[in-house]
């Protein structure tokens, strides 16, 4: 006797074959949406988080503080003002020239930061210093640790109010030598928001790495 119908193949309708395409395609899509969705995951950039920023020395604010204009001069003789801080990331430092440790050190430390940076952010010096830190002073050495550098001078009281609204304190003490003085000042880096806005600082001492690592990550 011939065996039972249990070995014949089950032929598909070809309603039934359309719709198994379109679960295939859908499945398959999916699996291309979702892996997509991954590998553009991994490449895009990451911002570090608070807990992050604040390891590398940063501490931003919740939100960015207003800066009052201002009237200064730079380095190359030009008037300056909050208009200048606008439109990028500004890192400013208030030291002055006649600085023997921790200026030059600082700004030596900026100057390798910014070059390890994707994006480079404005870097300027504010003098605390105004009575000997002329433009021409400032120009013989801003340039020296770096030519794209831009160095601050001008009236103490628009100094003052300046350092006050950016936490930076700073005051005249005498020297060793009769006639003599130096100046000490708050060493945080401040951090510029293209709004010219205050939007936080990098605390002392500081790191070429640390700052590249926060300043990379605030201009994502």
């Amino acid at each position: 006797m011939s065996s039972s119908n249990s070995n014949q193949i089950t032929k598909i309708s070809p309603k039934q074959q359309q719709g198994v395409r379109k679960t295939l395609v859908w499945i398959f899509g999916f699996i291309a949406l979702f892996m997509g969705l991954f590998i553009a995951n991994l490449l895009t950039p990451k911002g570090l988080s608070d807990e992050q920023l604040s390891a590398a020395g940063y501490f931003g604010f919740q939100q960015p503080r207003p800066i009052s204009d201002f009237s200064l001069t730079n380095h190359k003789g030009e008037s300056v003002s909050r208009a200048d801080i606008e439109g990028q990331w500004s890192l400013i430092f208030f030291g002055f020239t006649f600085c023997p440790d921790v200026c030059p050190t600082t700004l030596g430390v900026l100057n390798r930061a910014v070059g390890n940076m994707k994006q480079k952010p404005q870097v300027i010096m504010v003098s605390v210093d105004p009575e000997r830190d002329t433009p021409k002073q400032l120009n013989n050495y801003i340039p020296s640790f770096n030519k794209d550098f831009v160095g601050y001078t001008g009236d103490f009281d628009a100094i003052v109010k300046l350092a006050t609204e950016l936490n930076s304190a700073f005051g005249k003490v005498p020297g060793r030598e009769p006639g003599t003085y130096t100046v000490d000042h708050t060493a945080s880096i401040i951090v510029i928001n293209p709004d010219g806005r205050y939007a936080g600082f990098i605390k002392a001492p500081h790191q070429a790495l640390s700052i590249t690592k926060v300043l990379d990550s605030l201009m994502l």
